[in-house]
């Protein structure tokens, strides 16, 4: 039997032809972990230069690749050249992996159009438009990287200077502090308010970023740093160019500065960031920008040429970024959508957080609750939460975690609210209750019934998170009170329990209902699916929608399994009804 080396080195064979890899095909001396290698002549490229290929599989083949490299190296001449050997990532953004043979052809095929664009009389701007497509991953590599952490609250409309502020949480030095980057100061203390809790007084305030569309490319390589305006500043707008090169000599005494360029393109172009080191022993040291500095700096200011230009990573914060991976649409949809949150627990807090991500505008958390240690296990907040108002503690990670979304908190209860705040309500497009508080469901049921603009979704966990349910009535005047037991106890529920599954706790009253994190993160899932297809009008009618998980399993946790029963090899499931018959009123 043929070992993966002899296919692999006889596909290559074949695929070059017979009379080529005769003629042409001359073995190599192998290198460290190599297990064959051999050479093969290339077509002169476009600068008049003779190559050759160097085609070597390594020990690890097919698993490790075909490893192809160029000689003479090739580097910022031919698109998808590195320093050393080529990248065949970039025609199909996927590693080359598969059968000896496979790896062999597919390794080949990209070849071919690496070569097709660098050959002697290839196309002048198909080549140029290959290099721009990854033309910061070349800048990149020629500059290094500088670690510290960069965040652009927002994205400006218009080139302008970015203040800054270090993160106040970082004391010790390290080279990767974070500093907040904003074109003014009102953001940057905003995200310090919702960072740290209060807002920052900020006295003589540093500008040393500079926001800039580009409006063509400059070239490959990058430039020398005494060079890099002359490089920069004819692809840019006029008018920027002149407020580039006043923010540039004016903040010449800063040792770090930063050019962030938007590359040319659409308003959602990426971002390539300039670290401009003008001088310091110590380069890796990270620049700390205080909420107030000691006193302002002198008059006369002073300037130092650039010694250094790296790359730095850039983050930004605002909405169109954070969302930008949901191509659906739905997301931007969502921006004016106001959400109440009844009952932020396992399940409430976890679709509250799905629907931030999701893209939500407004959310509002009402719960009376404190985080205790025994929610950890399956709650969206963690241990440095525990002693805290749900409702609060979440708010605070919302705004925190996704800072273009408005959260608002009540640590109290929804009929409280209703009545001391009826315009939370009055506001809102849907409301959803996932309290199994049977009073507080039964008086949004009330309110529900005479009519309301806003749709409502109550959604539960049968024990042990095997079933879950969501009932939603759109807008209008619905009542599911009937499809209800007068102790709130769901007359079609599908698993049975002894004692009825709920475990009661010491205090007077207080009890939970068992369950994992999985089990809740599944209804989670359809609870905030069916509260997304609400927000975009998807719903004119009321529906019952259950989750169903390893229903067999409701036998050996100690109870029955009451509903339908799923087709053969099937372990989970979503139904979706109309609402069940015992319905005491719908109008």
């Amino acid at each position: 039997m043929e070992t993966p080396l002899q296919r692999g080195i006889a596909a290559l064979q074949s695929a070059l032809g017979e009379d080529a890899a005769l003629a042409l095909l001359q073995p190599a001396t192998t290198r460290a972990d190599e297990a064959a290698s051999y050479y093969f002549p290339l077509p002169v490229d476009y600068t008049g230069t003779e190559r050759r290929l160097r085609i070597s599989f390594p020990r690890s083949f097919p698993r490790g690749g075909l490893r192809l490299t160029v000689e003479p190296s090739p580097w910022l001449i031919w698109p998808h050249a590195m320093e050393v050997g080529l990248c065949l990532h970039g025609f199909q953004e996927r590693p080359v992996m598969g059968t000896p043979e496979y790896v062999v052809s597919d390794s080949l095929a990209r070849l071919r159009k690496i070569v097709s664009l660098s050959q002697m009389g290839s196309c002048v701007a198909a080549r140029d438009a290959e290099f721009r497509r990854e033309i910061t991953s070349y800048w990149s590599r020629q500059q290094g990287l500088s670690q510290q952490n960069l965040i652009l609250l927002d994205r400006p409309q218009a080139a302008s200077k970015l203040f800054a502020l270090s993160d106040p949480r970082q004391a010790l030095p390290s080279g990767q502090e974070t500093v907040w980057l904003a074109t003014d100061l009102s953001s940057l203390k905003r995200h310090c308010r919702r960072t740290i809790g209060r807002s920052p007084r900020m006295r003589a305030p540093e500008t040393p970023g500079f926001y800039a569309k580009l409006q063509s490319y400059p070239d490959l390589r990058i430039p020398a740093p005494e060079l890099l305006l002359t490089w920069l500043i004819p692809h840019l707008a006029p008018g920027d160019s002149t407020q580039l090169l006043a923010w540039f000599n004016e903040r010449g005494s800063l040792p770090n500065r930063w050019i962030a360029l938007e590359l040319p393109g659409d308003a959602g172009a990426p971002i390539y960031c300039l670290n401009v080191r003008a001088y310091g022993p110590q380069l890796d040291r990270g620049s700390k920008f205080y909420l107030r500095s000691a006193r302002r700096r002198p008059a006369v200011a002073v300037s130092h040429p650039p010694v250094l230009i790296r790359a730095t990573t850039l983050d930004v914060l605002d909405r169109t970024e954070i969302l930008s991976r949901d191509l659906s649409g739905m997301a931007q949809n969502l921006e004016a959508a106001r959400v109440v949150c009844v009952g932020v627990g396992s399940l409430g807090g976890t679709v509250a957080l799905q629907l931030a991500r999701s893209g939500v505008g407004h959310l509002t958390l009402i719960d009376p609750d404190y985080l205790v240690s025994a929610n950890l296990g399956r709650h969206v907040l963690g241990a440095d939460d525990l002693g805290l108002a749900k409702a609060e503690a979440l708010q605070e990670r919302i705004r925190k975690d996704l800072p273009t979304t408005e959260v608002a908190a009540f640590a109290d209860f929804a009929e409280v609210v209703m009545y001391q705040n009826p315009e939370v309500f009055d506001k809102a497009d849907l409301v959803v209750v996932t309290t199994a508080d049977w009073q507080s469901e039964v008086a949004l049921w009330s309110s529900k019934s005479n009519g309301t603009s806003w749709g409502l979704l109550q959604a539960w966990s049968e024990p042990h998170t095997q079933v879950g349910h969501v009932l939603l009535a759109p807008s209008g005047a619905f009542d599911a009170r009937g499809l209800f037991t007068e102790n709130g106890e769901f007359r079609h529920k599908f698993t049975d329990w002894p004692e009825g599954g709920v475990v009661a706790l010491p205090a007077c009253g207080e009890s939970f209902i068992p369950g994992g994190s999985l089990g809740m993160v599944n209804i989670a899932s359809m609870v905030s699916q069916a509260a997304l297809r609400a927000l975009s009008g998807g719903t004119g009618a009321p529906i019952w929608v259950s989750s169903i998980n390893g229903p067999h399993d409701v036998a050996t946790l100690g109870g029955q399994y009451l509903g339908p029963e799923l087709p053969a090899g099937m372990q989970q499931a979503q139904l979706e009804r109309d609402w069940p018959e015992h319905l005491e009123t719908a109008r």
